[in-house]
């Protein structure tokens, strides 16, 4: 016969189980239901780093730069590297300053910008210029004295007189000049010419100029071809000078350099521009999907036939660029096109069929090794060349939160930067969620890598107009990949990443609210929580919310005013008194700790880089799940 069946009560153990979380550092997962975010992520972590795999720590702080106020309207900065020439430009209120290296202001270097557009400063290692998308880019060689960008050919033609003797023989000859600036040897286009017939079997010419009002023109160029009889086509060189009259009595110009025709100075409402394949490109001011690029080698050369119009989709504009070797990306709001360059003669244009999306304004991409980074309304994305990856999986709630609720000006203003130095990216928006105010999303690659892949974000509550990185050759020890922000109201230049955590010698808080340990169909009792961290100054307490409902803020004491072991100043007596570098404590729940669901946050104020390792809750579970609910 069968054995007999016997029923089993349905129980839960009596003893106290352990439920852990021993790694905090896998990043914000906000799209998932918070039952459902695995133990290493987190529903929010505010001004946390990952950058200690197994430890939650403070991010590094911030502090103020400057002693004054810059300004109230900021509206770019850039860190310029021109040869072995190395300083920094700021646009605030419609004025271009030359900060000193400790940020003293100083006067305005440059004063007719537009006060409501954003300033962009593109360089080479020549030159920099101001773009503000409204006049006539200005361009400087060190940062203070600033011209016209490009030169605007002779409004008049010479004035010429005959003379004599000299060694041209007879017949007609066609005089031109151009303007020429000396610090950077850049011409105007050539002058009308000007007739003039010598009868005698010799003779010279006299040639005078029309003065240019451009303050950077310090010479003249003269230009000459024997049209009658010897028929030459072709104005060539014959001298120049920093006189507006010259005297020509030789012809020998046949092999000569050509008077210029492609030297057009940039039109107007240029915005920013890229240095890709020895030239300049840079959106039209007026035609939207217009791209306009310079002659090879002249960045002040914008002939006005060398352009490409870009074929988006939809009546889409160039919002970015960023060069990719061989690549120059061009981005649109919906997508991205490919201008493709072997060399600095040919160009293709192509369009990107694996690029999901485009681009929100200019400052909104970053290059990260050998991809680009670009924020767009649908995503955040990485562009190889080829393809996007998404960024943004975990993330996608705060960024349809931003999109709906951004003006579309703010969201062209959204700054991006790379940070080599602690692999992290860094994006600037008008509101974190689900704040609703200004702050930052940063993604740490380290930690990506180590999650197989899987983006890990964590959030700021830093106001930040636009960064400025220097990230170049810097002559100084220390200063190469220091990070400075200005708030988007203004006022002092701060650096970030400083030691310690403080916030401008204030206390920093730091946030974390970890995903819902839950019961199942069972219901538990939190009898305590055992928290591991190092011992720091500062305040560290933790909340415990049961089935959505807050138990109240809890302190953990974390050793304020203890030295940790191996600390010099430790010493009881003539020896060194042993602390500790990791501790466990155990914090006792309130009997109302009772649900199915328990969500733990953890807050951190000081000025130290707390560390938190894990945490540990005690919960006695009931013997079988309720049927009814109170």
């Amino acid at each position: 016969m069968p054995t007999t069946i016997k029923a089993r009560a349905p129980r839960v153990g009596t003893q106290p189980q352990l439920l852990s979380v021993e790694d905090l550092t896998g990043g914000v997962d906000l799209r998932r239901s918070q039952t459902l975010v695995a133990p290493a992520h987190a529903r929010t972590l505010l001004n946390q780093s990952l950058e200690e795999p197994g430890a939650l720590i403070v991010r590094p702080g911030y502090v103020a730069a400057s002693s004054a106020s810059f300004g109230s309207n900021p509206q770019g900065g850039q860190r310029v590297y021109t040869g072995s020439t190395v300083f920094t430009l700021v646009a605030l209120d419609g004025a271009v300053y030359k900060p000193t290296d400790a940020w003293v202001r100083g006067a305005a270097v440059y004063s007719t910008l537009s006060t409501a557009n954003e300033v962009f400063f593109p360089h080479d290692r020549d030159i920099v210029a101001a773009m503000d998308a409204a006049a006539r880019p200005r361009f400087s060689t060190n940062g203070s004295d600033w011209y016209l960008m490009g030169t605007d050919a002779p409004s008049s033609a010479a004035t010429l007189s005959s003379l004599s003797t000299g060694g041209l023989s007879s017949g007609e000859f066609v005089i031109a000049y151009a303007y020429k600036h000396r610090g950077t040897g850049h011409l105007s286009n050539a002058s009308s010419g000007s007739t003039i017939t010598i009868t005698a079997s010799s003779g010279a010419i006299t040639a005078t100029a029309s003065p240019s009002t451009d303050a950077k023109v310090d010479a003249y160029v003269w230009y000459a071809r024997h049209r009658l009889p010897d028929n030459e086509g072709v104005l060539r060189k014959v001298s120049s000078g920093s006189s507006a009259t010259v005297v020509i009595t030789s012809s020998a110009w046949t092999s000569a350099d050509e008077a210029p025709t492609t030297n057009n100075p940039p039109v107007t409402g240029l915005q920013f521009a890229t240095v890709w394949k020895n030239r300049w490109w840079a959106p039209d001011g007026t035609v939207g999907n217009r791209l306009r690029f310079t002659e090879i080698f002249q960045p002040q050369s914008w002939p006005a036939n060398y352009y490409i119009d870009i074929p988006f989709a939809s009546g889409d504009s160039i919002t970015a660029q960023e060069a990719l070797g061989d690549t120059l990306l061009v981005h649109g709001q919906s997508g991205i096109f490919l201008v493709i360059g072997q060399t600095s003669l040919d160009f293709e244009v192509r369009p990107s069929p694996g690029a999901s999306a485009g681009a929100l304004g200019p400052r909104t991409t970053a290059k990260i090794e050998q991809s680009v980074t670009h924020v767009s309304a649908e995503d955040v994305s990485s562009f190889d060349g080829a393809s996007d990856r998404s960024l943004a999986f975990d993330i996608q709630p705060a960024l349809r939160d931003l999109v709906r609720n951004s003006a579309s000006a703010d969201l062209e203003n959204i700054a991006t930067v790379y940070d080599p130095l602690r692999k992290e990216f860094r994006m600037s928006v008008p509101r974190v969620y689900p704040t609703g105010a200004r702050g930052e999303w940063i993604l740490n690659l380290d930690r990506t890598r180590e999650n197989e892949g899987i983006p890990a974000w964590t959030t700021t509550n830093r106001d930040i107009a636009f960064y400025i990185h220097w990230n170049g050759n810097e002559p100084v020890t220390g200063n190469r990949g220091r990070i400075f922000t200005i708030p988007s109201s203004g006022g002092v230049v701060f650096e970030e990443n400083s030691s310690g955590s403080a916030a401008n010698s204030s206390n920093l808080t730091a946030t974390y609210e970890g995903p819902a340990l839950t019961m199942g169909i069972h219901r538990g009792r939190v009898a305590g929580t055992y928290v591991e961290f190092e011992p720091h100054g500062g305040a560290f307490s933790i909340e415990l919310v049961a089935d959505g409902i807050s138990l109240g803020s809890l302190t953990v004491p974390i050793g304020t005013g203890l030295y940790t072991y191996g600390s010099t100043a430790a010493t009881y007596g003539t020896a060194t008194y042993g602390g500790a570098g990791r501790v466990t404590r155990f914090v006792e729940q309130p009997l109302a700790a009772e649900g199915a669901n328990f969500v733990l946050k953890g807050t951190y104020t000081g000025r130290e880089q707390f560390k938190w390792f894990g945490y540990t809750h005690e919960v006695i579970p009931e013997p079988m799940p309720r049927r009814m609910r109170s």
